[in-house]
């Protein structure tokens, strides 16, 4: 038997990725980064793209939107809306767990 040896890096919230090491990480264009951003999926810290750091939970993000898009055919609107209601139910189930 064969085995393929993966190795893994644990990324956290807080920890800033540039954008070619979102896009390496995440198997995308830099172009469609730039989309994320335009509808207001991802919000990085920078003024241009050059400059630009996103965050673990932007990483989260990305790779939501790609499954979304991949799997389900989403457009990017549709994948911000998915977003949004997966982020408030989360938010409320975090609640109900700490009561």
């Amino acid at each position: 038997m064969d085995y393929d040896i993966l190795h893994g890096i644990v990324i956290e919230e807080s920890e800033a990725l540039s954008l070619s090491e979102l896009c390496q990480i995440c198997n995308v264009q830099v172009e469609w980064i730039m989309a994320l951003v335009n509808e207001g999926i991802l919000e990085p810290a920078g003024t241009r793209p050059e400059d630009w750091f996103f965050s673990g939970v932007a990483l989260r993000r990305v790779l939501v939107v790609r499954h979304l898009q991949r799997d389900l055919d989403v457009n990017l609107s549709g994948a911000a809306l998915v977003l949004e209601l997966l982020e408030e139910r989360n938010a409320l189930l975090a609640k109900i767990n700490l009561y």
